[in-house]
C-alpha cells in the first residue's frame, strides 16, 4: 500500500471514535438517560429523531456538495473542513448535562451532519487510490483502521469511566463528559495525514459559470440517467437504502437496548462495544480479501444473511451473555457489510463523477439512516417495546437482499 492510501485510510482511524463513543456506546446512552431525562418525550425517542434529522439533511445536501467538489476538484478541502467542524462540535459536548438539552442537541446535530458530509468526500477518493483488482482490499483497510481507531479511543474512554482515579478525575458524570472532548481532539489530530498526503488535481470552472448551478445540473442529469441507462446503479442504491436502514438503526440503539432491556451498566456496554471494535477489524480485512477473490456482491450477500439471523435472535434475547455473543457474531460482518458495500458501489461509478455519485450513495444511506431511527422511534412510542422496533427492521434487511440479487457487479469501464 502506498503512503497516499495509508493517509486516506487514516481518516477512518480519525473519525471512527465518533460513531463508536458518541452514537453507539456512550453519548447516546448518556443523552437518553441524563441530558433528555426531562424532555417531553422519552430520551430514546428524542435521540432517534435527532439522529434522523441530522442524517437526513446530510443525505439531501451530499449530492450537490459532491458534484461541486467534483467540478472544482477540491474534495480534500471539503473533507478537512467538515472534519474540523465536526470535531469542534463533538468536543463541545463536554458541557452536556441535564440542563443543556437544547445546546447538546444542537452540538450533536452539527457534529453528526459534519461527520456524514466528511465521509461522503472521503469515500470519493477510493476510486483514485485503487484499481478494480485492489478496491476491496483498499476499502477493507480503511474500515479495519477505523475499527482500530474507534477501539483504541473507546478503550481509553472505558478506563476513564470505570477508573477515573487513574486520570485524577472525580466520580460522577465528569469522566463520561470528558470522553466527548477526547473524541473531538482525536478526530482533529488524526485528520492531519489525509490533509498532508492525499492529493488531487484542482479543477477550473469556466468564466461566467456558477459552480452551484453546474453542480445542480449534474445532480439532475444523474437522477435522469439513473432512471435510464444506469438502472443497475439505481437498483443497488435502492437495495442499499433498505438493508442499510436496518444496520444503521441497530448501531445507534444497541447500547440503549443493552442498558434498558438487559440492565447492562455503562462500563459493560462500553466493554462489549470495545470487543466488537477489535473483532470487526479482522472482519473488515477478511471481507475485503473475500470480495477481491470471490466477488463484492457475494461477500455482501453473505454478510447480510448473518445480519438478518442475528437481528431475529436479538429480538428474543434475555441475557447479557447473549448480547455479548450476538455482538461477537455481528462484529465479524459489521465491517464486511460496510466495506464491501462501498467497494461494490465503487466498481459501478463512471470516472470523473466520484464525489457526486458517492453523494448519491450517501443520500441513499443517510436517508435510510434517518428513516430507520425515525421508524424505530415511532414503533417504540406506540408499543413501548424496543424489541418490536428490532423486529420491524428484519423486513427491511430481507427486502434489501432480494433487490441485491438483481444487481450486476460491473467494473468501472463497463456501462452502468
Amino acid at each position: 500500500m502506498t503512503r497516499p492510501v495509508w493517509a486516506w485510510a487514516m481518516y477512518d482511524f480519525a473519525n471512527s471514535p465518533f460513531p463508536t463513543t458518541i452514537t453507539s456506546a456512550v453519548f447516546n446512552v448518556y443523552f437518553a438517560g441524563v441530558v433528555a431525562r426531562d424532555a417531553p418525550v422519552s430520551g430514546l425517542t428524542l435521540w432517534t429523531f435527532l439522529v434522523a434529522a441530522s442524517t437526513l439533511l446530510a443525505g439531501l445536501t451530499g449530492p450537490v456538495l459532491g458534484a461541486a467538489a467534483d467540478i472544482r476538484r477540491n474534495r480534500k478541502t471539503w473533507l478537512v473542513g467538515a472534519a474540523l467542524a465536526g470535531s469542534a462540535a463533538t468536543a463541545g459536548l463536554v458541557v452536556s448535562t441535564a440542563e443543556t438539552l437544547l445546546l447538546s442537541s444542537i452540538l450533536f446535530f452539527i457534529a453528526s451532519l459534519s461527520f456524514t458530509l466528511s465521509v461522503t468526500f472521503y469515500h470519493s477518493f477510493l476510486i483514485d487510490l485503487s484499481t478494480p483488482q485492489t478496491i476491496g482490499r483498499v476499502s477493507g483497510l480503511g474500515w479495519a483502521l477505523g475499527y482500530i481507531g474507534g477501539g483504541l479511543c473507546l478503550a481509553v474512554n472505558l478506563a476513564m469511566i470505570e477508573k477515573p482515579g487513574w486520570f485524577h478525575l472525580p466520580e460522577g458524570d465528569l469522566p463520561v463528559r470528558l470522553t466527548f472532548l477526547m473524541v473531538g481532539i482525536w478526530w482533529a489530530c488524526f485528520t492531519i495525514p489525509v490533509f498532508l498526503w492525499t492529493q488531487e488535481s484542482r479543477g477550473q470552472v469556466p468564466a461566467g459559470t456558477s459552480v452551484w448551478r453546474a453542480a445542480a445540473r449534474r445532480v439532475i442529469d444523474s437522477l435522469r440517467a439513473a432512471r435510464g441507462m444506469r438502472k443497475n446503479l439505481f437498483l443497488f442504491l435502492l437495495s442499499y437504502f433498505l438493508y442499510n436502514d436496518a444496520i444503521e438503526t441497530v448501531i445507534v440503539v444497541a447500547g440503549i437496548f443493552a442498558a434498558q432491556e438487559l440492565g447492562m451498566g455503562p462500563g459493560e456496554v462500553v466493554g462489549c462495544f470495545l470487543m466488537i471494535q477489535f473483532v470487526a477489524f479482522f472482519g473488515a480485512l477478511g471481507f475485503g480479501q473475500l470480495a477481491d477473490r470471490w466477488s463484492n456482491k457475494r461477500a455482501l450477500q453473505a454478510s447480510l444473511v448473518v445480519w438478518t439471523a442475528v437481528l431475529i435472535w436479538a429480538a428474543a434475547m434475555r441475557t447479557r451473555a447473549e448480547f455479548w455473543a450476538a455482538g461477537a457474531v455481528l462484529a465479524l460482518v459489521l465491517g464486511g457489510s460496510q466495506a464491501v458495500s462501498r467497494s461494490l458501489f465503487g466498481r459501478m461509478i463512471p470516472r470523473g463523477e466520484e464525489a457526486q455519485h458517492y453523494g448519491f450513495w450517501g443520500l441513499s444511506g443517510k436517508i435510510s439512516a434517518a428513516l430507520g431511527p425515525l421508524l424505530f422511534g415511532v414503533v417504540y412510542e406506540i408499543t413501548g417495546e424496543i424489541r418490536a422496533g428490532l423486529l420491524a427492521l428484519t423486513a427491511l434487511l430481507i427486502a434489501g437482499q432480494i433487490l441485491l440479487t438483481r444487481v450486476a457487479e460491473r467494473s468501472p469501464d463497463e456501462t452502468c
